[in-house]
């Protein structure tokens, strides 16, 4: 199951050549032709795509969509033989009337940090490989999706019927750490995380207290990893407890993918196990 905002927009440069006296900006050469045989210009569209992955059984519990810009707000990349050139947004593209000459060229739209991760977060990316031809204008079409990952754990109602004040982390490749409390109001919404990234989960709750007059004993659920993120993805750790004593976790990716681990329970120093 997909959730996504989508918006349009067109922005284009028909760059000038100028027959008979000297070219203006010749984009990643500057060189100046008095002939404008060499050069053609370029006509960018872009669509940003807010679509991820995000398979639930309970659409209620579905993380909101990412935040999607507008078009003339994503930055524009065009790198060929002679160099890289960037603006800083389509706009900005398209009041420069630059001209190119004629080559291969790799065209790419981005918004957000790669980097960065975090609440409302999101990283929008695509490329595109064109030819630039003398005196003509290419098009180049590009879909702008979601480049990074999120993040979020949840219980079950089983899990939050035997324990009670579970804490999760989740930690990054990055060293970034991120708190997650199944069963709080407001629910915790996902976080982005890089893409490709590996992602540790640690963790502690108690179990109900047998006699009625403390905490319950607190547990420290067994680290739990997953290698690599996949970009364009929510990624949801599930704990549940359907027997007592008992902690399984799935880990869904999307509607293909699920897996389900068995949980190591340890009762921290001190504690009364409940269990024996």
């Amino acid at each position: 199951m997909k959730y996504a905002i989508i918006k349009r927009g067109i922005f284009a440069v028909l760059g000038a050549a100028v027959f008979g006296g000297a070219l203006l900006a010749a984009g990643c050469s500057t060189e100046n032709k008095a002939e404008g045989t060499e050069y053609g210009t370029l006509k960018v569209s872009c669509t940003a795509d807010g679509s991820i992955d995000a398979a639930s059984d309970d659409t209620s519990r579905m993380p909101a969509a990412p935040s999607v810009p507008q078009a003339g707000d994503f930055t524009l990349t065009v790198t060929g033989e002679s160099g890289t050139q960037k603006w800083d947004t389509l706009a900005e593209f398209e009041q420069s009337e630059t001209v190119f000459r004629m080559g291969a060229y790799t065209v790419s739209v981005a918004h957000g940090d790669p980097d960065a991760e975090g609440a409302g977060k999101p990283y929008y990316y695509a490329e595109q490989k064109i030819e630039v031809l003398p005196r003509r204008t290419v098009n180049a079409d590009l879909t702008a999706t979601v480049a990074n990952s999120q993040v979020v754990i949840r219980a079950t109602e089983q899990f939050l019927a035997y324990f009670h004040d579970a804490r999760f982390t989740v930690t990054t490749a990055s060293g970034n750490e991120f708190a997650f409390t199944p069963g709080s109001d407001p629910a915790d919404e996902p976080v982005f995380v890089k893409g490709g990234t590996r992602l540790t989960v640690t963790g502690t709750a108690r179990r109900q207290s047998q006699t009625g007059t403390d905490e319950g004993p607190k547990v420290t659920f067994s680290e739990q990893t997953l290698e690599a993120t996949s970009t364009r993805t929510c990624h949801i750790f599930t704990f549940d407890a359907k027997d007592a004593g008992s902690v399984t976790l799935t880990v869904t990716l999307s509607d293909d993918y699920t897996e389900t681990r068995q949980i190591d329970c340890e009762v921290n120093e001190g504690a009364i196990d409940d269990t024996k």
